[in-house]
């Protein structure tokens, strides 16, 4: 074969072709009978295509209708139709602190809607909304024109908002090569019962709810409280136009991440307001200029206010749902039916406490840093061992079947790990074993804050990460030191013991008690102390002395009676604070020397109910005090001893450095090499307590830590109250004073905290009363009854 010729040939045709078909054309042209009947020919084509169409389309809504593709729902379906809904945690006064859910979906009223946001919502994606049944035909036949024969993809979409309800409704399903005609057809069927049930306004406000926004929202409540934290009744046109304009691509305009074009297209649906005459288009102009400002607000399971509390109340809650559900044969569940949880948090006090918090142990976690900047980790070696086979790394790994020598070299390897601080998740490159080490170094923190008056728990703040750390320390147990002593003092004053009683600081040995050898902290062993100056001063040898005169049992039994549930071992360090006991107990339990001797018993949730206001739970003894445990006097002698900790004692710098001038009282505890530290006090409307602490006092024996109360727990406690003090919302808590020291009471403690000597005493009293050193605990002592006849006569 003749390559030339073939190749030739074929360049012939082509050359000629345009030539053919110009004579074509002219033949066609100059022939009438021609080209009638071509124009014939084609209307039949035409004709019979568009009726295949239409037959074809018919066909697909008959069998979709029909159920072939999938059982469509009925309209009582969709009358009844729910979707699962968060449930919220409010505080308080009825604001929102969390939510409970599988999907972030609250339900809103149309009418708790701001109008801008339905505006912008039909002027962007149905503009004749309020003029079709559910299937807008004229858009459909701009798409077909536009879309489909001239390729336009900015023409915009032929579904209507009722076909958008459906398809968020109903999921869609996979049908193969078929899959989006049936879909179609299915949504526009959809579309139309909903029509014919609902309300336009119904229609908009189901679709409003169930419409996703990206990040596991659903509906314009939980997306306007995720990005601009408030109502969506507050919220402005061009938020609005923001949210609507997410609804294209929720992910490509999300206004956090994508600013920029979420941007961009908030000023299309801007655009679209002016272009319907909603806005003018001044106005619209005017706010395209506007910069994006968004407020976000994750509240999510472990994110939002009052992460740590939730949690507990999680777990409370599920269980009386459980007992709910038992007793009545009903399935409410905490997660998708829009429970509302009403609790006695106030949305103020916490976001004051998380911000103390934060504020005090970022600062003081940068002097852990410089303290520990040298050390090595070798002498926490069987620490860390432990520690590295309670993690959930090892335990992971161990159930792929590795062996303790792979894991092993697992830890040890460096891999990329985010590690806690204070300005947010650090990524770093670290070995497993190595992170575990540097976060023994961190500063752990908890905070509670009780109402005196009924035991409403107003703030809670169980740790400093809850994404990084899920142990609540408000609940967790810990030696209390010097701040369980005011029972100590409560108790030797029930006994009889005066308040003016001179004790020696001398350093004593006490062999009942296997030479029990209690020493100061600042090891300074002179003069004498009255129970006001050794408790404001956190005299241990002075409150030893003192738990030898009364016994371990009646301390641990006055304890227990104001509050601690936790068990307190009977032994004389028990004075000191060893026996370990939580937060929250300890805090509680201060309520007696306010409340003239009367506990409280903490109480943090009030009712819940359903999405409907049906109760399932409520408290019914919410204002209740409990009876008196101690004598209102001797409640209110120590509240007077407390009173002197933060004026003359070791909390003294709340006054100078925290001008803190409101009434205020309370105890300070620091335990060995600063594991714990402590500041539990109370102003008239507030009882507080904070702990500061390592997460593993075992580290803290290997490692002394360069913190105690005075430079860690209070301020943390002064940093709270300055910031309540400064809060017009918060300042009721510290104002007011405390009730006046009755005369009768006022006239013993007349008497100074300290004296360097005894005073001289009367030539009876070394007769009738020799000094001595030995136990003198009242249920063993006969009252002396000729001392006392002495007394009356002189």
């Amino acid at each position: 074969m003749d390559i030339k010729k073939v190749f030739s040939k074929a360049l012939f045709t082509l050359k000629s072709l345009p030539g053919r078909f110009s004579g074509w054309y002219n033949e066609i042209r100059s022939n009438t009978e021609k080209r009638k009947k071509l124009i014939r020919q084609s209307i039949r084509f035409f004709l019979v295509g568009t009726g295949v169409l239409f037959l074809l389309i018919g066909i697909l809504f008959i069998t979709v209708w029909a159920g072939w593709f999938g059982k469509l729902p009925t309209k009582r379906e969709l009358a009844a139709v729910e979707n699962q809904l968060s449930s919220e945690v409010l505080d308080i006064d009825g604001k929102l602190i969390g939510k409970y859910f599988i999907y972030d979906r609250s339900h809103a009223r149309l009418d708790q809607v701001s109008k801008h946001v339905t505006d912008c919502l039909i002027a962007t994606e149905d503009t004749r909304f309020y003029n079709h049944g559910g299937i807008d035909f004229i858009s459909l036949g701009r798409v077909l024109v536009k879309s489909i024969l001239l390729g336009q993809e900015s023409s915009g979409g032929g579904s209507t908002i009722s076909q958008q309800l459906a398809k968020n409704l109903f999921s869609r399903g996979n049908n193969g090569l078929l899959s989006m005609p049936v879909n179609k057809a299915r949504e526009m069927i959809i579309a139309r019962r909903l029509e014919r049930i609902y309300s336009k306004q119904d229609i908009l406000a189901l679709y409003l709810n169930t419409v996703p926004f990206g990040e596991n929202v659903y509906g314009i409540s939980a997306a306007s409280l995720r990005f601009f934290n408030k109502n969506p009744r507050d919220l402005k046109l061009e938020e609005a136009a923001v949210l609507v304009g997410m609804l294209k691509a929720t992910t490509y305009f999300n206004p956090r991440t994508q600013p920029e074009r979420a941007t961009a297209r908030r000023n299309i649906v801007l655009g679209q307001l002016a272009r319907y005459e909603y806005v003018s288009p001044e106005q619209a102009d005017s706010l395209k200029q506007l910069s994006l400002v968004i407020d976000y607000n994750p509240i999510t399971h472990n994110q939002g206010p009052a992460p740590y509390f939730r949690e507990t109340l999680r777990m409370q809650i599920t269980k009386l749902i459980d007992q709910y559900n038992q007793r009545n044969q009903t399935d409410y569940n905490l997660y998708t039916d829009g429970l509302k949880i009403y609790t006695t948090i106030d949305y103020d006090l916490q976001l004051q406490a998380e911000t103390a918090l934060k504020n005090q142990l970022s600062r003081q976690q940068k002097m852990m840093e410089g303290y520990y900047k040298n050390v090595t980790r070798q002498p926490a070696r069987n620490l860390l061992q432990s520690l590295m086979r309670n993690s959930h790394r090892y335990k992971s790994l161990q159930n792929q079947k590795l062996q303790p020598r792979e894991i092993q070299e697992n830890f040890n390897r460096k891999t990329h790990i985010d590690l806690f601080s204070w300005d947010g998740p650090k990524r770093s490159e670290i070995s497993p074993l190595d992170s575990i080490f540097l976060m023994q170094q961190v500063l752990h923190g908890a905070m509670i804050s009780i109402d005196p008056r009924n035991g409403q728990v107003r703030a809670w703040v169980g740790g400093n990460d809850f994404r990084f750390f899920q142990f609540d320390h408000v609940l967790a147990k810990r030696q209390a030191g010097s701040a369980f002593k005011p029972f100590v003092y409560a108790t030797a004053l029930s006994q009889g013991f005066s308040p003016c009683e001179f004790v020696s600081n001398q350093q004593r040995v006490y062999e009942d008690y296997d030479d029990w050898n209690p020493a100061n902290a600042r090891g300074e062993y002179e003069g004498y102390y009255s129970m006001a100056g050794a408790l404001a001063n956190s005299i241990n040898t002075v409150t030893a002395w003192y738990m030898d005169q009364i016994g371990p049992d009646a301390v641990a039994e006055t304890a227990m009676r104001c509050g601690i549930g936790s068990y307190l071992q009977a032994v004389p360090s028990l004075a000191l604070g060893t026996s370990q006991v939580s937060l929250l107990e300890l805090t509680a339990s201060y309520s007696v020397f306010l409340n003239n001797g009367r506990p409280i018993e903490p109480v943090w949730l009030l009712k819940i109910e359903d999405k409907n206001g049906k109760v399932l739970y409520e408290r019914k003894d919410q204002d209740m005090l409990l009876q008196p445990v101690i004598e209102p006097s001797v409640a209110i002698i120590t509240r007077s001893f407390l009173q002197a900790v933060p004026d003359s004692g070791t909390a003294r710098s709340l006054r100078y450095a925290h001008q803190i001038t409101a009434d205020i009282a309370g105890k300070t505890g620091t335990t060995q090499n600063g594991a714990d530290t402590w500041f539990i006090g109370f102003s008239t409307g507030l009882i507080t307590g904070v702990w500061t602490g390592v997460e593993n006092p075992g580290f803290a024996q290997l490692y002394k830590t360069p913190v105690n109360s005075g430079n860690s727990a209070v301020p943390l406690w002064g940093d709270y109250y300055g910031r309540i003090s400064r809060n017009s919302a918060t300042r009721k808590y510290v104002q007011g004073s405390f009730a006046a020291i009755p005369d009768s009471i006022q006239s013993n403690l007349n008497c100074p905290m300290f004296v360097t000597e005894l005073p001289r005493r009367p030539w009876w009293e070394d007769i009738l009363n020799p000094p001595s050193d030995k136990p003198r605990r009242p249920e063993h002592k006969p009252e002396n009854l000729f001392k006392r006849w002495i007394e009356s006569i002189l």
